[in-house]
């Protein structure tokens, strides 16, 4: 909905490592991990192949001889799908069959340098010199390279194209390769090879793109930012790390000297220093080796330059027995944090010895996020969440994290420091029992077996990561197969000892780092040493206890207990999309279709129509909060905790969710999880959630909603986004800010019910499969678990003014949902947003209104009346509204960006999200959104800037070159899209809920076909003529919401210099005037008195 959403505790985003890596065209992320040391959904060590087509022959691996080959350097492979070499200039290059997504190819100019290299007055420098690369080359002229990739529907953007990091710099291009194959790789290879040897470095180009970089640097400068940059400087204290971010010096990239930019990039950029990486659907890998090899065997290092490569400098990180502490006190911070790290020398990965200590290392943080996960659950508990993560620091370094989230105040944040560091010193003491070491072992033997059942299927984009990682930091690239076996036998080999072993580098004297961050300062340093000299007095004096042993269920459902199954009675195909629609006696719906796109996702969806527009005011909040209540307590019957290890080592993923106008409950499973999916499915739709409502535990919820709400009204570009939600969908309580008075407002008992029954009738519901699985073993667990599913008793709960909570969800007319009363101002609404910042920025952003013409509508009648040429008509006003928005963005990205400089990136969109889906007014409204961020003394002239270049759009026109660029982008991305099973899912849903479904007479074909061929006949035939009408017709720029955040001026120039064009400016002014005239009449008075 518009409105905020409540949030949700759970699992912590590590979020506070610094910013090591700047990427052209996006923000700044944290270093590499290690290899996949995310947590992928996770599938089942059971025997079993449940719902699966066949068996992946994970169980017919062969076991791998770990002791025998712990010190080998292990090639990379499997050999039958890979190539690598080096050619004469002493460039490696990588070649790799990915067959996903079909007539795709990843590729990357990977560099062994970045920011760390840079010496006082190149500082920025590495970072700015990968953003001229994309500008202009020898052989490329001013943005060619952007305009011969949107050309071919190639991704070109924020965070896609390259990153510069402090010890390597990387460009990367994703190309289609299909029937101009051999033209499109050969042309991307030859950008990559100019990017080696022959960027354009002028004097101009330099000054031109100064402006993006700047901006680029502000976007990264919000509260995160800056607290991540303050950790990362005392985290890497006496190392040159810690003053070589890549961002660099606001000086420097202002004002440093050209010549040095060529000077760092003619030393560094040398063939010796590089690989060229390409994965991809290769039919000829020797093919594509002959092309490396012309496009980059003439590279040679620059005119003047040494025969011998310079040493890579890679500066030592100083280890320290005291620990660091630090206290951030950031009044933009929207939480408040303490992060625990550990420092400790990085472990490559390039034999079986390294992986199995990679493997330890990984369980270790497993079972301590379960402890802490459990310690969250508990109620009054000491934090709100917690997390761990584990990350390559730098080439030398690993740091292993733990962040806790928890209540504003010394005393919460003390308690929860506490708490996190008693934990760590439990598993340095007491290490970690068989039964917790079980999960983790369940969950790293699932998340292989995912790799290894998919390994067919590995994304193009993933194995050039990998390849890049091995040419690099001589990462681990064996092959799925390799990889799943050592797996296996390093799980095996790994006991609780190796954890506790582990668990010593997480000690307060073993560079130790800990840092508060908060709103508001409420904690100092001595209170953060004297939390640690607690914690270590307790340990030392054998105070801290074991961890107690805690229940996991041996099955979720009994099935002895379940009530009869619903058998099918009545089985409709549609072929040409591909599913078959069954009914269940219940009335539950299960549509299935079964793809090989990936060997080991089912994607299930459970949808039906009405949602929180049909909720009444005095209602609405309780409905609001319905999902982040249950899903608190425990939705499923089970709490969250129970629920996490009962599940551990199976992939499957369920939750609910209520919208504007649906329901749904999505899951992501593995073929062989899939029933215990459809358990979940089951025990959402049976279990009474009131029945886990614990006044206690619900007090830590609630305490956490309002410390949300708070810390989000500090932050400035919270406060932005919930202007523009307000003013675009009009004062109405469904489009409100969340207040902290709000959540006492609302009424647990009641969110619960309004919970029960929105996911209570089975016949309301349609279940959509979407995936690799057996259809007939699938359809009898839906019998089993759906159909048993049985109607509720009618509603008999009420709220204060007497309206029953059931009965808004249990309707027979949902097929007459209530329109959402989201109206868009007229004329032109303009709100200047002044806010106090630490470092100013600005943002901006202009919202149009979008009036399709209803082609049903009945003038007459006031009715609207459903045909086929209608419903034709409004689809391709709608998709003309996308294109339209595809091109509006390029070209203020042209215009901003490439033209002026002014901004690092823009974006536009278009929504018909809240608009009545069923379509029964005279018009269909949508809107266009346009949002980027500037230097705060340019939002509103960039706004006018922006806002003239749609005038002209309106009035001129696209060209042609950029309708054929947008239809090639939107082609390219269907392409792969229909790879997706998230594509068929989200498209059975649409073709459902169309109101042409029962026009014609319930033919899902029917309606798939019209749908297919309106949009291929549109992106056939559009032109620039049909863009410029479609824009004339629906998008009146006279009627527009325009939004710029701005640092708010010091009180002394607000007093002496008002701003008329604010409401506290006009005010001052009122009061000068009101001076002034008393002023005046007092002298009048005076000279009449005499």
């Amino acid at each position: 909905p518009p409105r905020d959403e409540p949030p949700f505790r759970g699992d912590t985003t590590m979020e506070d490592l610094p910013t090591v890596r700047t990427s052209l065209d996006g923000g700044d992320v944290t270093p590499p991990g290690t290899q996949r040391s995310k947590e992928p959904p996770a599938t089942p060590t059971t025997p079993s192949i449940g719902g699966a087509v066949k068996s992946s022959g994970w169980r017919s691996l062969k076991p791998y001889p770990l002791e025998e080959k712990w010190d080998n350097v292990l090639p990379v492979g499997p050999a039958d799908r890979h190539r690598q070499g080096v050619l004469s200039n002493g460039m490696r290059y990588y070649v790799h069959r990915a067959q996903k997504p079909k007539d795709r190819a990843a590729l990357a100019l990977a560099v062994d340098v970045g920011s760390v290299a840079e010496e006082e007055d190149e500082r920025g420098v590495a970072h700015l010199v990968e953003h001229l690369a994309f500008r202009a080359t020898q052989n490329f002229g001013n943005f060619e390279i952007v305009r011969f990739l949107e050309s071919i529907g190639a991704e070109f953007g924020p965070c896609q194209n390259a990153y510069t990091s402090m010890d390597e710099t990387v460009y990367e291009l994703l190309v289609p390769i299909d029937d101009a194959g051999s033209k499109n790789l050969t042309k991307a290879l030859a950008v990559l090879s100019e990017f080696a040897s022959r960027v354009r470095i002028s004097d101009a180009d330099v000054n031109d793109e100064r402006g993006a970089v700047l901006e680029e640097m502000r976007m990264g400068r919000d509260a995160r930012g800056r607290a991540s940059e303050a950790y990362w400087k005392l985290l890497m204290k006496d190392s040159l790390y810690a003053e070589r971010l890549p961002i660099g010096l606001e000086s420097v990239i202002k004002k440093g000297n050209p010549a040095v930019f060529r000077k760092f990039y003619e030393k560094w950029y040398r063939p010796e220093r590089m690989a060229v990486i390409a994965a991809g659907d290769f039919p000829d890998l020797d093919a594509v080796v002959n092309e490396i090899e012309n496009a980059f065997g003439k590279c040679a290092p620059a005119s003047g330059q040494p025969k011998v490569n310079p040493p890579t400098p890679r500066p030592p990180v100083a280890f320290h027995a005291s620990p660091r502490v630090t206290c951030s006190v950031d009044k933009e911070h929207t939480k408040t944090t303490i992060t625990l790290t550990f420092k400790y020398p990085a472990n490559p990965i390039s034999t079986p010895g390294d992986f199995f200590q990679k493997t330890v290392e990984e369980a270790f943080k497993l079972a301590l996020d379960n402890r802490l996960y459990k310690l969250m659950r508990k109620a009054d508990p000491p934090f709100f969440s917690a997390g761990c993560s584990v990350e390559e620091a730098t080439r030398t370094v690993s740091v292993f994290s733990a962040q806790i989230v928890c209540e504003e105040g010394k005393k919460s944040v003390v308690r929860g420091l506490e708490a996190g560091l008693r934990e760590l010193a439990r598993a340095r003491v007491h290490g970690f029992s068989e039964q917790e070491l079980k999960i983790a072992r369940a969950k790293q033997i699932a998340d292989a077996q995912q790799f290894f059942v998919e390994r067919d299927q590995t994304y193009c984009t993933s194995l050039r990561d990998e390849l890049a990682g091995h040419f690099l930091r001589g990462e681990l690239v064996v092959g799925a197969e390799e990889e799943a076996r050592m797996t296996i036998a390093c799980v095996e080999r790994m006991t609780v000892e190796d954890l506790r072993v582990f668990a010593q580098r997480c000690r307060l004297d073993a560079s130790c780092v800990i840092r508060a961050m908060e709103g508001r300062a409420t904690v100092k340093e001595a209170d953060i040493a004297a939390a640690a000299a607690k914690i270590q007095d307790e340990e030392n004096r054998g105070a801290i206890a074991k961890n107690g042993a805690f229940d996991v269920p041996e099955t979720l459902v009994d099935a002895g207990r379940l009530p009869a199954p619903g058998g099918v009675v009545e089985t409709t195909a549609f072929s040409k999309m591909g599913f078959n629609v069954s009914s269940l006696a219940n009335g539950v719906r299960v549509a299935t279709k079964t793809t090989d796109f990936l060997d080991d996702q089912v994607l299930v969806r459970a949808f039906a129509r009405g949602g929180l527009s049909e909720v009444p005011e005095k209602q609405y909040l309780d409905a609001l909060y319905a999902g982040t209540i249950a899903g608190e307590l425990g939705m499923f019957g089970l709490r969250p905790e129970t629920l996490f290890d009962a599940l551990a080592g199976k992939r499957a993923d369920v939750a609910a969710k209520t919208g504007t106008y649906f329901r749904r409950v999505d899951g992501d499973t593995s073929p062989t999880d899939i029933e215990t999916g459809l358990q979940l499915m089951y025990m959402l739709f049976t279990q009474d959630v009131r029945s886990m409502l614990v006044p206690e535990e619900l007090e830590a919820v609630l305490r956490m909603q309002e410390q949300a709400i708070r810390n989000r009204n500090r932050d400035p570009a919270s406060v932005y986004n919930q202007t523009i939600r307000r003013l675009v969908y009009g004062k109405t309580f469904q489009s409100a800010p969340l207040r902290v008075a709000d959540v006492r407002k609302m009424q647990p008992m009641n969110a619960c019910e309004h919970f029960n029954a929105a996911f209570a009738d089975p016949s309301q519901f349609t279940v959509v499969l979407v995936g690799a699985f057996d259809e007939k073993r699938v359809l009898k667990m839906c019998e089993k678990y759906l159909g048993c599913i049985t109607a509720p008793p009618p509603p008999n709960v009420s709220v204060s003014d007497g309206a029953v909570i059931g009965d808004v969800w249990r309707r027979d007319d949902f097929e007459n949902i209530t329109p959402a009363p989201f109206t868009f101002p007229k004329g032109a609404v303009t709100r200047e947003i002044r806010s106090y910042m630490v470092e100013p920025m600005s943002m901006a952003s202009i919202t149009f209104p979008v009036n399709i013409k209803n082609p049903d509508w009945d003038v007459d009648r006031k009715t609207s009346v459903v045909t086929v040429d209608g419903s034709v008509t409004l689809t391709r006003e709608k998709l003309l509204c996308v294109f339209a928005t595809s091109i509006i963005e390029r070209r203020l990205l042209a215009l901003l960006r490439f033209k002026f400089g002014e901004i690092y990136t823009c974006a536009a969109s278009a929504s018909f999200a809240f608009e009545d889906p069923l379509a029964r007014g005279a018009l269909f409204r949508g809107d266009v959104m346009i949002n980027f961020s500037c230097d705060p003394a340019a939002g509103k002239r960039l706004a006018r800037l922006a806002l003239e270049d749609i005038k002209a759009l309106q009035l001129f026109g696209p060209t042609v070159e950029e309708v054929a660029t947008a239809v090639e982008v939107e082609t390219r991305a269907l392409e792969v899209r229909e790879q997706e099973n998230a594509y068929w899912r989200d498209y059975y849903e649409a073709v459902h809920n169309s109101r042409l479904r029962d026009l014609l007479d319930g033919d899902l074909d029917a309606l798939f076909s019209l749908s297919e061929k309106t949009r291929r006949e549109l992106m056939a035939a559009l032109t620039p003529e049909m863009i410029k009408e479609h824009l004339q017709r629906c998008l009146d720029v006279r009627h527009r919401v325009v939004v710029v955040l701005r640092p708010q001026r010091p009180l002394w120039r607000r007093a002496l210099l008002p701003d008329p064009t604010t409401a506290e400016g006009l005010a001052v002014l009122s009061l000068y005037g009101v001076a002034a005239g008393a002023a005046a009449y007092l002298r009048l008075k005076k000279k009449a008195a005499q």
